[in-house]
C-alpha cells in the first residue's frame, strides 16, 4: 500500500503541474526506495525519469500516465513497460506509454477540421458563378426567343411604301421602294465568301443607290452576293443592271457591327469590309441619314450572310449550294435572316451545362462544411 500512496501522491502532483519540483521529486524518490523486485524497480525508475523530465507530456498527460502505474503498484503487477532484458533500460518504452497516454494535441482535429471548412467554402464560389452563367444563358434563350419571334412577325408583314412613310419603319420591316438603279455608284463589301457548286468562291456584297424619280428621295440597295470578278469586270456588271423605273419589295436593315479585327472601311480607297449605312451613302452621293433596304427570297436557303464579319473574313454565304447557271446577284432567304450563330436551343445546352457543374460543385462543397463542422 505504500508503494500504491507514493504512486498516487506522484500523481496528483504531476496532475497539478508540480512536474519537475522538489516535492514531486520527493514522491518519486519514495516509489523508487519501496521495496520492490529488481526488475520492476528498473522499470520505475525509467518510468519515473521519463514522466519528470519528458517535454512531450503536459502536467496532465503525466498524471494519467501515473494513474496506470499506481494501479499497477495496488494489484503487485509489475509496472507497464517492465520486463527489460539484459538490464536494458526501459526508458524508450515509458516514453511510448507515456504518448499513448496524453490526450492526443488539440490543435491537430481544429487543424483538419479547418481544412475541411474552408475547402468547402472556397467550392461554394465556383458553384454559385456556375448557376449565375446558367441563369444568365436562360435570360439570353428567352430573350433571343423574343427577339426571333419579333423578327418573323415584322417579315411577315404587310409591306409599307417606304418613300410615303411618315417615318421610319423597325428594322427587318417589309418595305416596298420604286424607282431606278444609279449602277455608276455601285459600292461592293466583302470579300464575303459563298458555296458555288460545292466550292468556296470568294465575292462582294454589292450596294447600289436607288432613286426616285422627280424627287430627292433615295434609298440604298443590298441586292445580294456577286462573284469577285464583278468588280473589275464591266461587262460581267452590265448582265445584272436591270435600267429604267424598277419596283421593289425589300427588307429595312440596320448596318453590320463589326468584330474587333475587322479592318476599318477606307471609303477614299472604295475598299468596305463591313456595312456602315452613313458612310456607304455618302460614297454614293446620297443623304447621310438615307436608309439601306436589302433585298431578299423565299427561297430557302438561297443565301446565307449571318451576323458581323468576322476576324478571317468577312463572312457571306454558306449553306445553300446554287446552281452555276444562277444568275448575280444572289440575295438572301427569309430562312438566313432567321438564323443566328448562337440558336435559342444553343442557350438551353448552356444553361443545363453550367447548372450540371453548380449543382455538383455545391454538393462536393456541402459535404466538405459538414465534415469539418463534425470534426469541431
Amino acid at each position: 500500500m505504500l508503494r500504491s500512496r507514493h504512486l498516487l501522491a506522484l500523481s496528483a502532483r504531476l496532475r497539478a503541474g508540480a512536474a519537475g519540483g522538489g516535492a514531486a521529486a520527493a514522491e518519486a524518490a519514495a516509489v523508487t526506495t519501496s521495496p520492490w523486485q529488481p526488475a520492476q524497480l528498473a522499470s520505475l525508475q525509467a518510468w519515473t525519469a521519463a514522466f519528470t523530465s519528458s517535454p512531450q507530456l503536459s502536467a496532465a498527460g503525466r498524471g494519467a500516465a501515473f494513474d496506470t502505474l499506481a494501479a499497477a503498484a495496488a494489484r503487485r503487477q509489475p509496472a507497464p513497460g517492465a520486463g527489460a532484458v539484459g538490464g536494458r533500460s526501459s526508458l524508450s518504452t515509458a516514453s511510448d506509454v507515456a504518448r499513448q497516454a496524453a490526450p492526443a494535441p488539440r490543435g491537430t482535429s481544429k487543424a483538419g477540421s479547418g481544412r475541411s471548412l474552408w475547402s468547402g467554402l472556397f467550392l461554394l464560389a465556383p458553384g454559385a458563378l456556375a448557376a449565375f452563367l446558367g441563369h444568365w444563358q436562360w435570360e439570353r434563350r428567352q430573350w433571343k426567343a423574343q427577339l426571333l419571334e419579333r423578327r418573323r412577325s415584322m417579315m411577315q408583314s404587310e409591306p409599307l411604301d417606304l418613300f410615303a412613310a411618315e417615318q421610319e419603319p423597325d428594322e427587318y420591316s417589309r418595305v416596298t421602294v420604286e424607282g431606278q438603279f444609279d449602277h455608276a455608284a455601285s459600292q461592293f463589301v466583302g470579300p464575303r465568301t459563298r458555296q458555288i457548286a460545292g466550292q468556296s468562291k470568294q465575292g462582294y456584297l454589292l450596294m447600289t443607290p436607288l432613286r426616285q424619280p422627280g424627287s430627292h428621295r433615295a434609298v440604298l440597295v443590298n441586292r445580294g452576293w456577286v462573284p469577285a470578278e464583278w468588280r473589275s469586270d464591266e461587262g460581267m456588271r452590265r448582265e445584272g443592271q436591270p435600267a429604267g423605273t424598277v419596283r421593289l419589295e425589300a427588307l429595312l436593315r440596320h448596318g453590320e457591327d463589326p468584330s474587333t479585327f475587322v479592318p476599318a472601311n477606307e471609303p477614299a480607297k472604295g475598299n468596305w469590309f463591313y456595312i456602315n449605312v452613313a458612310e456607304l451613302a455618302a460614297a454614293a452621293g446620297l443623304p447621310p441619314e438615307a436608309p439601306l433596304v436589302e433585298v431578299v427570297t423565299e427561297e430557302p436557303g438561297s443565301y446565307i450572310g449571318r451576323g458581323p464579319p468576322s476576324a478571317t473574313e468577312v463572312l457571306g454565304g454558306r449553306g445553300h449550294i446554287p446552281k452555276v447557271d444562277e444568275s448575280y446577284p444572289l440575295p438572301k432567304s427569309l430562312e438566313d435572316l432567321m438564323h443566328f450563330s448562337v440558336m435559342p436551343s444553343d442557350h438551353l445546352n448552356y444553361a443545363a451545362t453550367w447548372w450540371t457543374l453548380s449543382a455538383a460543385t455545391l454538393a462536393l462543397a456541402v459535404k466538405a462544411v459538414r465534415q469539418g463542422v463534425k470534426a469541431r
